[in-house]
């Protein structure tokens, strides 16, 4: 995630983690995947959130996808939090008796990240699965109606996702599709809006880029790296953030 005034960046936070994905059960409509997120760790100026990121624990997530691989339902998303919640107390307690303004950023900062974290680890998967599922033809775009999630709304947001098979390569056995994400603009504009904390935002200064990329093994269908990138610019401002998945 990071934040540009003009050409200057003012903030810059990069985190990483590790999971492993496995089928716990079949059935005739479809399987139970289960991610293990682990091993997380985060680059950013902010000691508090170094400290925290460095506690989380090791979480699972369960949930059904249909046999072609469209996600269906989370089954355990709603505790993805629950990787921080022991190492809150310990991050936390120096503020506990503080009521000065720099204490109160530095606990809305750190009760930001969780919330961010969330979003961030139910994103990974949705990226991962949003190529399933459809037929495609090369250089033809096909568009979907979606709800995405985002930094700036604690709710999905409803957008239309554009998919276009650019590469079929049978020789190197893989497929390269590009992505383009556009969010309704009332509904993003009013999470901008709340999420900047500004009286107003006016459509016209804001500007909203969404794109992405997925490679695909032919062989096992097996998504082997991706990256979904968003920026949105209000004014002179602009906040981007880039989910990035490699297969090891």
């Amino acid at each position: 995630m990071y934040t540009m005034v003009g050409k200057d960046t003012t903030e810059i936070d990069r985190i990483r983690f590790q999971a492993d994905v496995y089928v716990t059960d079949s059935t005739e409509s479809g399987y139970i995947l289960n991610w293990k997120i682990y091993n997380y760790s985060m680059s950013t100026g902010d000691t508090n959130l170094r400290k925290l990121i460095d506690l989380a624990k090791p979480i699972e997530v369960s949930y059904r996808i249909s046999k072609p691989g469209v996600l269906m339902e989370f089954l355990t998303g709603e505790h993805v939090t629950t990787c921080l919640e022991t190492a809150l107390p310990k991050i936390l307690d120096p503020y506990l008796n503080r009521k000065d303004a720099d204490a109160r950023a530095e606990v809305s900062k750190i009760y930001d990240l969780r919330e961010n974290m969330e979003t961030l680890l139910l994103r990974f998967i949705v990226q991962f699965h949003q190529v399933y599922g459809l037929g495609y033809k090369l250089g033809e775009v096909v568009s979907v109606p979606t709800e995405v999630n985002s930094r700036f709304s604690s709710s999905p947001i409803k957008a239309t996702i554009f998919k276009k098979l650019v590469k079929y390569d049978v020789n190197n056995h893989v497929a390269v599709l590009s992505t383009a994400i556009n969010m309704d603009k009332q509904e993003f504009l009013k999470a901008i809006t709340e999420y900047t904390k500004a009286d107003s935002v006016s459509l016209s200064s804001l500007n909203q880029t969404n794109m992405g990329s997925i490679v695909m093994d032919l062989n096992t269908g097996w998504v082997i790296w991706s990256f979904d990138q968003r920026e949105v610019q209000v004014g002179s401002k602009k906040y981007g953030d880039l989910i990035e998945i490699q297969y090891k």
